[in-house]
């Protein structure tokens, strides 16, 4: 069984009008939908906003649905120049931007007393990724960040960016990341770009995030194929 999890409304249509045979189920006020995807058994939710939401909502997926393997489609901001509107990043790595426990000696964005600094994709999942014919799509494989603040600013993108030599940030990703780790499951951080490196973040947003959610809909399908 495969999980899909999506944050916002936008995502949440684009992958249930190509589901079939939906059962849904409410935990918690969240609606999981069981059916089918691509002839493949998948369990779909939207997480909401932000990194405790998204910690719950994977959390449930896995443990109530027993998931093997979590796929977080959805939508980031470009933290690099050469990523336009539309544009897919594969995560290939997560960091939590947002944790600072440095002086206890930890790295920044390195969780207390968890081993690991960055929380590794499925290689097999990426790989697949690699396969995608769809010549609509122009792809960009790197690492993903996440943090509970929505960055509009272009010189706090800059910074993020060179930072943590991350190609763009988001505000869920992490948790999803930091709970598969912990629990033993694969998982892979699919993004689309829905605002660029500019300041016009807002602007952007409202106007491409249907396009992005549905750029991550197609890769899910080609995955999946």
């Amino acid at each position: 069984m495969l999980g899909v999890i999506g944050a916002i409304n936008e995502e949440v249509e684009a992958i249930i009008s190509e589901m079939s045979e939906i059962k849904k189920e409410i935990t918690l006020g969240m609606t999981f939908y069981i059916g089918k995807f691509m002839g493949k058994d998948i369990v779909f939710v939207q997480s909401g906003i932000g990194k405790v939401n998204a910690a719950i909502t994977a959390t449930i997926l896995i443990e109530r649905y027993s998931v093997e393997k979590v796929i977080f489609s959805g939508v980031a901001g470009s933290l690099d120049e050469r990523m336009k509107i539309g544009d897919v990043v594969i995560g290939t790595d997560i960091v939590q931007h947002d944790v600072d426990a440095t002086e206890f000696g930890y790295k920044k964005g390195q969780i207390p007393q968890v081993s690991v600094w960055s929380f590794k994709s499925d290689i097999d999942l990426i790989e697949k990724s690699n396969k995608i014919k769809n010549k609509n799509l122009k792809l960009f494989y790197g690492r993903v960040i996440t943090g509970d603040q929505f960055i509009n600013k272009k010189d706090d993108k800059i910074k993020l960016g060179l930072e943590f030599e991350a190609l763009c940030v988001d505000m869920e990703s992490g948790a999803v990341a930091q709970v598969c780790y912990k629990l033993n499951k694969k998982f892979l951080i699919i993004r689309s770009i829905s605002d660029s490196i500019t300041d016009e973040s807002t602007i952007e947003y409202n106007e491409f995030v249907k396009l992005a959610a549905n750029n991550s809909k197609e890769i899910l399908k080609e995955i999946l194929s």
